[in-house]
């Protein structure tokens, strides 16, 4: 199989290594034609993603990228066009050798199936880690597919189990809250926030561990106890991710493989209470493996910082970690439709949670693409913004991207259903 080298922007630091390989249901020949992904990959998908993703229906044909998990099975499918036969699916895996390259391989054709009208493609995967691959449509005449494609969708089935732990990592010293709760209350309380949030979906959330980054004899000149962290300022790496993937030897087995919290004392950026990457599909460390939250924030202006009551911390981790399980903001910022650069994404596409039409400012049509090759991470951030905002009908979802001072509903139960699909991928 023939191997290419691109060039491409990447939005981080350089991947790790991509091991294993992958088996697929069906065994077409190796012997079919190649269209190779069209250079750039500028939108990806994300397995069993809800929201509507005009981006993939434009792109799958000619290069979308998709993040893939260990073990999982997943199926690919979208409408039939009744003017073309069905084209073949070809995947590639894609390696990052440096920071700027990316390099991709075939891994196989694969086949349809006609299922009450949608062709639908299955395969395994059996990376040994998170990987990305590439797709393409090859059409019967050896080119890429000219049929419509609509109603894409990427589901994936894991191969983990649903039990979730938590570390709780304050990064140099604790800045304390505005109703004076202690760090050991504040982990009770978080604790009980995720166990209450998604009760009753399937997850169980086993225990939080609560460690200071100056235990990290690797690291603890970096954290001091004594020095008030500042994401995005106290170092170049917002999301602190050398804190990730808390070692074993510093605590009881298992903590490697929880979700790592970061606590810092803010975030360098006006209205931003925390953040998390979209889909971050890395439990044990790595790009996108931890979610970094402020107990105090900057108002957006006047420049002041002010603390968060325990219970606002509480809301904002919960928030961000359903980010890292796959959930959408309830209703789109135009941040999240600029940094995915796909605009028809104005709600998470879940049938039970609604959104809010008067809040999103959204100006571009519905099928607006902009043309991006960052996407593989997506931060999402939870934000200050007008208390107004409380009348909207998702205010009360821990997914409403704005801090507003309405109780807490939970996540709904097709939140909860996508939540423990998306754990359940996640090598832990």
């Amino acid at each position: 199989m023939k191997k290419k080298k691109l060039f491409f922007a990447l939005f981080t630091a350089t991947l790790s290594s991509f091991l294993g390989g992958c088996g697929m249901f069906d065994s077409s020949s190796s012997e079919d034609a190649e269209v190779d992904p069209l250079s750039g990959l500028p939108f990806s998908a994300y397995p069993n993603d809800a929201a509507v993703n005009d981006s993939a229906n434009a792109y799958l044909a000619t290069g979308l990228m998709l993040t893939v998990h260990p073990g999982a099975s997943y199926t690919i499918s979208f409408d039939a066009d009744s003017n073309y036969d069905s084209p073949k699916l070809q995947l590639y895996r894609l390696k990052f050798p440096t920071d700027s390259t990316y390099t991709y391989r075939q891994i196989r054709n694969i086949s349809a199936k006609e299922v009450d009208g949608k062709w639908v493609y299955t395969f395994d995967c059996s990376e040994n880690d998170r990987a990305y691959w590439a797709t393409t449509l090859l059409g019967d005449d050896g080119s890429y597919y000219r049929g419509k494609v609509s109603g894409f969708s990427f589901k994936g089935v894991g191969a983990y189990d649903s039990h979730l732990s938590l570390n709780l990592i304050v990064a140099g010293s604790y800045g304390g809250t505005s109703d004076s709760v202690s760090l050991d209350s504040l982990s009770k309380m978080i604790l009980e926030g995720f166990r209450s949030a998604l009760s009753g979906g399937g997850i169980i959330v086993d225990t939080l561990y609560l460690h200071h980054a100056s235990e990290r004899t690797d690291l603890a000149t970096s954290y001091p106890d004594n020095k008030q962290w500042q994401a995005g300022k106290s170092s170049d790496d917002m999301f602190l991710t050398e804190l990730g993937g808390w070692p074993d030897s510093l605590g009881e087995k298992g903590i490697y493989y929880a979700l790592d919290l970061i606590l810092v004392h803010r975030i360098e950026s006006a209205g931003v209470l925390g953040y998390s990457i979209l889909f971050g599909g890395s439990l044990g460390g790595g790009t996108g493996s931890t979610v970094v939250i402020g107990t105090q924030y900057y108002t957006i202006s006047p420049l002041i910082e002010y603390p968060q009551k325990a219970s606002e911390i509480v809301a904002t981790t919960v928030h961000e970690s359903g980010h890292f399980l796959g959930l959408r903001h309830t209703t789109s910022t135009m941040a999240d439709m600029e940094s995915s650069g796909d605009f028809s994404n104005k709600e998470d596409g879940l049938d039970d949670t609604p959104y809010c039409s008067d809040y999103l400012p959204f100006t571009a049509s519905s099928s607006t693409l902009v043309k991006r090759s960052d996407v593989r991470f997506l931060p999402m951030p939870r934000l200050v913004l007008s208390k107004s905002l409380s009348s909207c009908p998702d205010a009360s979802n821990p997914m409403f991207p704005s801090a507003v001072d309405v109780e807490s509903t939970g996540f709904t139960v097709e939140q909860k259903a996508l939540a423990k699909a998306t754990l359940e991928l996640y090598k832990h």
